[in-house]
């Protein structure tokens, strides 16, 4: 093999390295960014929770709110029943 032939299958290998280097370097990316959104899929599947948690409980102290709002109110209303016997007011 002269030195121009094995010069010219030097440089179509490194043409072929450099092409495949390349393309490992864009697999890479593509590989990092499916990585990255799979990173978000799962914070937004942790947020999701928290906030279904978080969504549970305030119902939880709605509800709980309700049935003291409604105690306090017939509270007030046999206070002021009390009040109107009292006083000898009938209605």
């Amino acid at each position: 093999m002269s030195k121009t032939a094995s010069n010219d299958s030097l440089q179509t290998a490194a043409k072929r390295l450099n092409r495949a280097l390349d393309a490992l370097e864009n697999k890479t990316t593509q590989l990092l960014d499916r990585v990255q959104q799979a990173r978000n899929v799962g914070e937004v599947d942790e947020d999701r929770a928290r906030l279904a948690a978080e969504l549970d409980e305030a119902r939880s102290r709605a509800v709980a709110m309700e049935d003291a709002a409604r105690e306090a109110g017939q509270a007030l209303d046999a206070a002021i029943a009390n009040v109107q016997a009292a006083l000898g007011d009938g209605g």
